[in-house]
């Protein structure tokens, strides 16, 4: 299992990151396909991630989403996907990119990231 830090660890002391190439969905509605952008998840951790858009996009830090991880092709086949919600921390217009940290996290929701975070780290992922 990841170790999971207490909220008030600053970033020197933030939970392992792990790198990543799936390709994720970014929903402003959790069970609708409208306003749903495609992207590139480059790193993430149980507080949070780094993605970077396929196309462009606008977004502003302090909007909420959904972050849409389809698990089968990282060999997670029950359940097939997981949808948190995210709030964006920053991001970089340049290339598209976003962090952003996930928002009440359930324990289900925790225990499917670190399956994730597992089979990353077991394909080599960096730290």
């Amino acid at each position: 299992m990841v170790e999971e830090l207490p909220p008030d660890v600053g970033f020197d002391r933030r939970p392992a990151r792990f790198t990543s190439h799936a390709l994720v969905e970014v929903r402003r509605f959790k069970h609708l396909p409208f306003f749903c952008h495609s992207a590139v998840l480059l790193d993430i951790s149980l507080a949070g991630f780094k993605l970077e858009f396929t196309g462009e996009v606008n977004v502003r830090p302090g909007a909420q989403y959904w972050l849409d991880i389809p698990l089968r092709p990282l060999g997670i086949y029950s359940p097939t996907r997981v949808s948190c919600k995210a709030e964006v921390r920053w991001f970089d217009d340049g290339r598209y990119r976003i962090g952003g940290v996930f928002v009440s996290l359930t324990k289900t929701d925790k225990m499917v990231i670190e399956q994730v975070l597992e089979v990353l780290k077991n394909k080599g992922a960096l730290e």
